[in-house]
């Protein structure tokens, strides 16, 4: 055993014993996991370009729309993208009555510019209501780390101060691994005995003030 003198500032004494406080084996802040760390996590998204040859397999996912060449904006739905293109452009309304794709699908439809359209693609729908459409894609979503805590409370009030910078997010208790014999859980034990040892005295002192 060794025994070490060090000097820790106010923030990392209160760090220790908040840690020892909420995070010892057993604690409700654990989320029954061993010895753990929590993360803060943002929603993000990926983007699959749509093509009908793969409909088959993304059929469940959200099929979403881009109108601008930034791609910035995405709709959830084809009725929503083309009453932007108009409302962006501080035209009228539609001149046409918008209807889903599906609902024309197979049909011929009198197009904005008078014209005849026979709607068998989307390619056919957005040409018909006259609308440039920049990009199709499925959207699935997954949740990202963007920060990281060995305290649960304090990964909750990174959201508070942080969730203009995040989408929906969520905190997320991770272990240390499967049979990890690295150095986390040496890390983590000096943690939680410096923690222990800083509330020891603060409860003698206490004590001894009776």
């Amino acid at each position: 055993m060794a025994k070490v003198t060090v000097e820790l500032t106010e923030k990392q004494v209160e760090f220790l014993k908040l840690f020892s406080e909420k995070q010892y084996e057993g604690a409700e802040d654990n989320v029954c996991t061993y010895k753990p760390f929590h993360t803060v996590q943002t929603k993000r998204y990926n983007y699959i370009p749509y093509s009908e040859d793969l409909t088959d397999y993304y059929d469940d996912e959200d099929l979403v729309f881009c109108t601008d060449d930034a791609y910035e904006w995405w709709y959830k739905t084809e009725v929503e993208a083309i009453e932007d293109w108009y409302d962006g452009r501080g035209e009228e309304e539609c001149p046409i009555e918008i209807k889903p794709f599906e609902d024309l699908r197979w049909k011929e439809i009198t197009g904005v510019d008078g014209e005849e359209h026979d709607i068998d693609s989307f390619e056919d729908y957005f040409k018909c209501y006259g609308v440039q459409l920049t990009g199709m894609s499925w959207r699935t979503k997954y949740y990202e780390d963007v920060a990281m805590f060995f305290i649960l409370e304090e990964a909750k009030r990174y959201i508070k101060y942080q969730r203009h910078n995040l989408v929906e997010p969520r905190t997320y208790t991770h272990s240390a691994g499967y049979a990890n014999h690295g150095d986390y859980y040496h890390f983590w034990d000096l943690l939680m005995k410096m923690g222990q040892e800083l509330n020891k005295e603060v409860e003698q002192k206490e004590e001894a003030a009776v």
